[in-house]
């Protein structure tokens, strides 16, 4: 085997760089006494008096720890969330830096699985409680680290770290590592505040935590060497030429709207592009003016409080210039019709006139405004809300795709066509689905957001599913962008207000009740995109709810011969992590099977990037910070990985999107090329995956069984 360093298929172990040291380590067998309990970080205390901590003896063998015992009810609390934070000195004071890490061994028994959401590690910037009433604390040196039930089922269902036993039941471990942020300075203080999960009773329970310390890299340690990148983009085989839809593969894109210069890096290497921002909702500056005449006296919300703005604020000319490109070669995914966040002030105040509180339904239905509601707050009918809904994406979808010019539109500006569209975008709350599906596997409709302008359209009706927000999304995504089957039917139906309602009809979207002139032959594909699909819970909810919106969609009067969601988008944000590619190939092999059904058309990874954190090989890196060889690696193996899936599973997959043609994507992760726009290994990995693993064998060991799992043909969900 080769080990020159420029390689990029070839290269032996370079070394563990330096080792961590510790720093500060907390004693809690002779000075357990300095801690505190102390206010959470954001002014959130657990209501009940019963919320504590105490020292404990050990278990399980691995030294003192700290047991915290929570009690919160979010009925009682008025509130969804709640928290407990305990506070010790750090005596003398240390400087932390983004070199610093504050680790510590969290236990966690299942009976808590989606209890709890995160811990907060943080100082105040003196000596004192540091608040500032309801706005928070002086001290802005924290760092976030999730504690979800995705890393526990990783854990359970495929390669735990260490289980044990303790009071009957099963026990996980977790090493917790926070990375303090750059402008972290003196710290005089640790907290460290537990969250618990979204509208989550806790009535004693409890986790452990131990080995509390903070850590840095030794100086006098041997660093890894720097990767170094040495072709440019232009010096390599384009990614298109390897993977496309005339070779039996798929589509392969990035980001970015507007002019495409095929020797420019988007231009060179992808093919189809989505924009990251400018098709979400709030493109959708103002209420339409029906809506707001309906309610004269309602003060609805602006952006930047500008009531004189235009309705509309479309990107026409960013992606009329990615049509006119190459020639027509390059293609346009659009993102998004509906989403929780970056929907306009306006539309965030809208609410259901009946559903009112946070658990609502006596069968646990979950109801949210979401963390970007603005008030003041307007209840509407179930008519109003769905008439805003078709109006929106009736609008956006027929701007675009037709030539008429009451969207907007003109023959001499011609079709924009869109290959693809995301219409609901991350609709599964982040975390109900690991309780629910625990007794009801079949389960999806008490799993949703239930986001307040969305479910608006539902309100108490949540029982029939073709009442469901999420059904009549898409239903009206069909409509708006027919095929000849949809066109007929509509027309056939149009005097029958059980098949087309009146508020279809009030806006001027047919004429005389035809939708002949928006017929199209290739309607954009409609996705329902989502992240952390890869966990199993999350997966089964999404896959419910796809089998059972298309199934019912088949007996629909307007029926028009597809699949009502026709493409699950699966998020590639993802971490180098030594089982999150058999994770995603058993989500890919669970969609095979519904498309296999007839149930559903394509899957695609919307959103791909690899973030390299701390436990993985080569330690944290954040994007675009120049990589040591092991990290390079690490991310690429990862990358490698991820291609042989899409690989085994090609004729299933329509398209993916790397999130960033070159440099940083989102969350500071790593992408195929680098900061000055050189392949990486990334690249290499993505371009002959099975070379790329054998000549990194040095990585097998962390990357357990991943290969072999991704390659057993017999067990492809393995």
């Amino acid at each position: 085997m080769s080990t020159q360093a420029n390689d990029p298929y070839f290269r032996e172990d370079p070394g563990s760089g330096r080792d961590r040291l510790s720093v500060y380590k907390f004693d809690l067998d002779n000075n357990f006494s300095v801690w505190k309990a102390w206010r959470t970080s954001d002014g959130r205390v657990l209501p009940n008096a019963n919320s504590g901590f105490e020292l404990i003896n050990d278990p399980f063998d691995v030294g003192s720890l700290i047991m915290i015992t929570s009690y919160f009810d979010p009925s009682i609390a008025g509130k969804a969330f709640g928290g407990f934070g305990i506070r010790a000195p750090i005596d003398p004071a240390l400087v932390l830096d983004n070199q610093t890490f504050v680790e510590f061994d969290l236990f966690y028994p299942k009976s808590a699985i989606g209890k709890y959401m995160r811990f907060e590690i943080w100082s105040t910037s003196s000596g004192g409680e540091g608040f500032q009433g309801e706005a928070g604390y002086v001290g802005t040196n924290k760092a976030q680290v999730y504690i979800r039930t995705s890393d526990i089922e990783s854990l359970g269902q495929i390669k735990p770290e260490w289980i044990g036993y303790h009071d009957g039941e099963t026990w996980y471990k977790k090493t917790i590592s926070a990375v303090t942020p750059v402008s972290s300075g003196t710290w005089e203080y640790l907290n460290i505040d537990l969250h618990t999960e979204t509208g989550t009773k806790l009535d004693g329970d409890y986790l452990l935590i131990g080995n509390i310390q903070i850590t840095k890299g030794d100086p006098k340690g041997k660093p890894i060497p720097d990767v170094v990148n040495s072709k440019s983009y232009l010096d390599v085989e384009p990614l298109r030429n390897r993977y496309n839809l005339e070779n039996g593969h798929y589509l392969v894109g990035t980001i970015g709207a507007g002019d495409v210069d095929p020797k420019s890096i988007r231009g060179c290497h992808f093919e189809i592009f989505a924009d990251r921002n400018n098709l979400k909702p709030e493109c959708h500056l103002k209420p339409p003016k029906w809506l707001i005449e309906d309610f004269p006296k309602f003060n609805f919300r602006y952006e930047n409080d500008n009531s004189d703005c235009n309705e509309w604020n479309l990107p026409t000319e960013a992606y009329r210039k990615v049509r006119d490109a190459g020639n027509g070669k390059y293609k346009l995914h659009g993102h998004c019709l509906a989403w929780i966040n970056q929907s306009p002030p306006w539309m965030r105040q809208l609410q259901p006139e009946t559903v009112t509180s946070m658990q609502w339904n006596p069968n646990g239905l979950y109801f949210t405004g979401g963390s970007n509601a603005v008030g003041p707050y307007l209840k509407i009918g179930k008519k109003t809300a769905r008439r805003i809904y078709f109006n929106h994406i009736l609008y956006v979808l027929r701007h675009f795709m037709t030539t008429d010019p009451r969207y907007g539109s003109s023959k001499e500006r011609g079709i924009i066509p869109f290959h693809s569209f995301d219409v609901v975008n991350v609709e599964i709350h982040e975390s109900r689905h690991s309780t629910i599906t625990k007794d009801h596997p079949n389960e999806w409709k008490t799993a949703l957001r239930h986001v307040s302008w969305l479910m608006a359209m539902t309100d108490n009706d949540i029982d029939d599913i073709r009442q469901n927000y999420m059904y009549l999304l898409y239903k009206y995504a069909h409509i708006a962008v027919p095929n000849a089957q949809m066109a007929e039917k509509y027309k056939a139906g149009y005097n029958d207000p059980e098949i087309i309602p009146d508020y279809m009809k009030l806006d001027n979207h047919d004429d005389s009740g035809s939708i002949d002139a928006y017929i199209n032959e290739n309607p954009p594909i409609l996705v329902y995109n989502d992240y952390e699909i890869n966990v199993w819970s999350k997966m089964k909810v999404a896959y419910n709810m796809i089998k059972e919106l298309n199934t019912a969609w088949r007996s629909d009067p307007l029926y028009d011969g597809r699949n009502l969601v026709e493409c699950i988008g699966i998020q590639g944000h993802t971490t180098v992590n030594p089982t999150i590619a058999s994770q995603n190939q058993r989500a890919v092999a669970l969609f095979a099977d519904l498309i296999e059904e007839g149930l559903l058309n394509s899957i695609c990874y919307s959103e791909v990037d690899v973030r390299q954190p701390d436990g993985a090989p080569g330690g944290e890196a954040l994007a675009p910070s120049i990589l040591n060889q092991k990290q390079a690696d690490s991310i690429a193996y990862q990358y490698a990985l991820f291609f042989k899936i899409l690989n085994k599973y090609k004729k299933y997959i329509d398209h993916i999107i790397i999130w960033s043609p070159y440099g940083s994507s989102w969350m500071d992760s790593y992408v195929l090329f680098d900061h000055e726009k050189m392949a990486n290994q990334a690249y290499y990995a993505a371009i002959d995956p099975d070379k790329f693993i054998k000549g990194h064998s040095y990585l097998d060991k962390y990357f357990e069984g991943e290969y072999e799992r991704l390659n057993d043909e017999n067990n492809p969900s393995a």
